[in-house]
């Protein structure tokens, strides 16, 4: 006579030690995708623009050496 807990048993043994096994596989490609994630953002920094000030009016070295907003009325009219 056939044992159906025997054989019920041994198919949930097989099937929690491949959900194990996948879960694993899956907590592995996380961890390596973080730590390249990791790698990226730290050279963020070697790797940004450097900030150029914008334009800001009364300074006499602005835009090579001229004022930026000057108006000079008798050039302008």
């Amino acid at each position: 006579m056939a044992e159906p807990l025997k054989t019920l048993n041994s198919a949930q043994l097989a099937w929690m030690e491949a959900w194990n096994a996948g879960l694993s596989q899956t907590l592995q490609l996380w961890r390596h995708l973080f730590d390249l994630q990791q790698q990226f953002l730290c050279q963020a920094a070697k790797h940004q623009r450097s900030h150029v000030e914008i334009a800001r009016g009364p300074a006499l070295t602005e835009k090579y050496g001229k004022r930026a907003h000057d108006i000079d009325p008798e050039r302008d009219v």
